[in-house]
């Protein structure tokens, strides 16, 4: 009989424990499937504007999808490259090279984009003795945004010749680089049509070289760690008016105002062609250990 009690307390002592773990594993499960998702863009904004302009976004997908979205500011252009090559965010919004990139290689969902095309323009002063792109290369000086900006990805690219390449003078600001090709400061400029338009709308002061395709807008991808449904989701909610309205910011900064529209995968294929050649460069320039410093302080590896 006494065998038989201490067997029942045993048993009992047991089903207790195998309970305690039932609940512990799923409380840590509960843990791990409230994870946030990381919406991440372009660091082209203070820390303080970028909570302004995405963070209503997150909270209204957090409401959608009865998960956490939060927004996540990188701190530089390297460590977003950083987090785009580790498929560090989930919901990203950024330029058309980035999506392109994203949609190759990661294999990503798209989402929205701003319905405007851009446009760019490659110029030089009213005057110059450089007619054209040949007379443009050797010994040229062009003022442009430092890569991966879109806009000198794609001047890159009309002069594939490494030996035969103007030198890029990195400048911010459209109306800046303007001023400095108007006053003969730098022989080639580059900028969106509508800036070009506006600092200069009869063409009085430069002329044009060469003009682009119409390439897609920046816009929204989201990461294919996210499962299907979740991805289907995030894109339809972005298309509602309910997401409109979230976007109030974001439209009125990149879009005029306008609503943003569905993207094909098709007007983004080739688009990634220049950034794809600038990060393979910096790959094989060494620059890896760098990276590597730089994903030790965001905590992850870049192996």
């Amino acid at each position: 009989m006494k065998h038989e009690k201490s067997w029942g307390a045993l048993s009992a002592l047991a089903l207790t424990v195998a309970s305690a773990a039932t609940i512990s594993v799923g409380a840590r499960a509960s843990v791990v499937s409230t994870k946030p998702y990381l919406l991440v863009a372009a660091p082209r904004e203070t820390v303080a504007r970028g909570q302004r302009d995405y963070g209503p976004v997150a909270a209204f997908l957090t409401k959608v999808l009865h998960h956490p979205v939060v927004y996540k500011h990188p701190d530089g252009w390297l460590t977003y490259e950083l987090w785009i090559w580790k498929d560090h965010g989930d919901i990203y919004f950024d330029g058309p090279q980035f999506i392109a990139w994203r949609l190759h290689y990661l294999h990503q969902t798209l989402g929205p984009r701003v319905p405007q095309t851009q446009d760019w323009r490659l110029y030089t002063w009213k005057g110059s003795p450089v007619k054209n792109l040949e007379e443009a290369s050797t010994g040229a000086v062009l003022c442009a945004p430092p890569v991966p900006n879109f806009g000198t990805l794609w001047v890159a690219r009309l002069f594939p010749n490494p030996a035969r390449q103007p030198y890029i003078h990195n400048m911010h600001g459209w109306k800046r680089i303007f001023k400095a090709v108007a006053n003969h400061q730098c022989t080639l400029g580059i900028g969106p049509k509508l800036s070009l338009h506006y600092l200069d709308p009869q063409h009085a002061k430069v002329t044009v070289l060469r003009r682009s395709r119409h390439f897609p807008n920046q816009g929204f991808s989201v990461s294919a760690k996210l499962p299907e449904k979740v991805r289907a989701a995030i894109v339809r909610a972005l298309l509602s008016p309910a997401g409109e309205k979230a976007m109030t910011r974001l439209r009125k900064r990149f879009a005029h105002g306008r609503p943003l529209v569905a993207g094909h995968a098709s007007q983004y294929r080739n688009v990634d062609t220049g950034l794809s050649a600038q990060w393979s460069t910096i790959y094989a320039s060494g620059i890896r250990r760098y990276l590597k410093q730089d994903a030790k302080r965001e905590g992850f590896s870049t192996d």
